[in-house]
């Protein structure tokens, strides 16, 4: 799977940032595998207390969500995704959470989000970043909605390791990392750390690959 030609890197770019149809379901899948381990170090960045409203931008099939809550099940938890496919998915997975109304899945247009200010208390997103249709803009809607004294955690594979995959040419915005920095501090966030670590993952082309992935913990005053 690692040989793929240009026209089928362009269906996976497709599908990493709108997963749709049979062919997304299975990017879900894929997505779940290489990036396991990425979730996994950016919840753990999150201070996740009793009574914490979580939202998480792009959680795909939300397959790590229970996860989430074996870290703390007392919390409530929003996850708002750009696929219509992957809401429903997540939606299905985590019924043990949505039939209680302890997880909710919604479609987001990616521009506004569509909460009032100040209703969360920590919001993540892991590679999302890259699809941004106004980034600018759609920071400083993370910034609104957060409430004062909160956090928002950034995790993604920084520009220099993109841009070495194939398929990243096609629809990304690749960050360095001061330039996410900068994006963060622009809209009124304080940097509290910035992480760098490394990881042996199955890539979504389906070759092993060893990544530096960035965890940025903005908060805001």
């Amino acid at each position: 799977m690692g040989n793929l030609d240009e026209k089928e890197l362009q269906e996976l770019a497709s599908q990493l940032s709108h997963p749709n149809g049979e062919n997304g379901i299975q990017t879900a899948y894929s997505m779940n595998v290489a990036n396991d381990n990425m979730i996994r170090n950016t919840i753990a960045q999150i201070e996740i207390k009793d009574n914490s409203s979580l939202l998480e931008i792009g959680p795909g099939n939300g397959a790590h969500i229970k996860y989430l809550f074996e870290v703390n099940s007392n919390i409530k938890y929003y996850g708002i995704d750009v696929s219509k496919l992957m809401v429903e998915e997540a939606t299905k997975l985590n019924s043990e959470f949505t039939n209680t109304d302890k997880a909710v899945f919604e479609w987001t247009d990616g521009e506004k989000i569509a909460h009032p200010d100040t209703a969360f208390d920590s919001i993540f997103t892991t590679n999302t970043i890259y699809f941004w249709k106004n980034p600018e803009e759609y920071i400083r809607e993370i910034f609104r909605v957060l409430k004062p004294k909160g956090e928002f955690i950034l995790a993604f594979i920084p520009k220099e390791v993109m841009e070495k995959i194939p398929f990243s040419k096609y629809g990304f915005e690749l960050y360095e990392n001061e330039k996410a920095r900068a994006l963060l501090q622009d809209a009124g966030f304080t940097i509290a750390n910035t992480l760098s670590e490394q990881e042996e993952v199955l890539s979504n082309t389906g070759d092993k690959k060893i990544r530096t992935f960035t965890i940025i913990k903005a908060v805001k005053p």
